[in-house]
């Protein structure tokens, strides 16, 4: 498997389809860390991840937008994911990252962070709350909301 740089650009349709395949909304291009991680088996994209970080002022990193194609074997899929959580943690240690935090409500995730890769649960019940700063972003926020809030503002 090849560990690579995502490019924002040239892997943001397979983003999109991905996001789509997992019924996810899709996140908007200017909003994704610009350092990520693809993984592909064979040429195959398999898996893909973020980190936000700006070491000069702070150190912390925020992982984001894990993401798997849908289509991919479940060994493979396992195997790459390693692989780029992996990646994004060393990625966060080169660039002078000292903590990295994430959030999911992916049981999957939940597991395979503590299990695989030795990080501590930090919060249990936790609402996460975005204010568009000038309404650009308003219109759907399917990409950054789960179900519960979707349907709740949909009412």
């Amino acid at each position: 498997m090849l560990v690579r740089a995502w490019n924002r650009d040239t892997d943001y349709d397979t983003l999109v389809k991905w996001w789509t395949q997992w019924e996810f909304g899709v996140v908007p291009k200017d909003m994704l860390p610009p350092d990520g991680i693809i993984v592909e088996d064979d040429g195959v994209p398999i898996c893909a991840g973020g980190l936000y970080f700006e070491t000069k002022k702070f150190k912390l990193g925020f992982m984001e937008w894990i993401v798997t194609d849908k289509e991919s074997l479940p060994k493979q899929t396992h195997k790459a994911l390693k692989l780029c959580i992996d990646a994004i943690i060393q990625l966060g240690k080169d660039n002078g990252v000292k903590m990295i935090c994430t959030c999911t409500k992916e049981a999957a995730l939940h597991k395979r962070y503590t299990k695989y890769h030795k990080m501590i649960p930090a919060e249990s019940n936790v609402k996460t709350f975005v204010l568009d700063l000038d309404g650009a972003y308003s219109e759907d926020l399917t990409w950054i909301s789960d179900d519960e809030q979707i349907e709740s503002r949909n009412k």
